[in-house]
């Protein structure tokens, strides 16, 4: 049971991983959170219950090149060149 008000989320809540981390272990790359969940620095999670979440890295939705490069400007010539 969770001692800290408000409560942390529970292990099944989307927001588990907000969680505050009682046990830390950086130079073996874990962390133990309130809530019963261990949590990878590779951002892999192990749920209480024994389930495990694999890696769910964020992308950059923002990335885009700045310039796209036609088929003459990428170094290739179109069929009707």
């Amino acid at each position: 049971m969770c001692p800290h008000t408000p409560p942390c989320p529970d292990p099944k809540d989307p927001d588990r991983e907000a969680a505050r981390t009682i046990i830390s272990h950086p130079e073996q790359g874990w962390s133990l959170l309130c809530n019963g969940i261990v949590v990878f620095e590779d951002t892999g999670e192990l749920l209480p219950d024994g389930f495990a979440i694999e890696p769910h890295r964020p992308t950059d939705p923002f990335f885009r090149p700045l310039t796209v490069a036609g088929p003459d400007e990428a170094g290739t010539r179109s069929p009707a060149a």
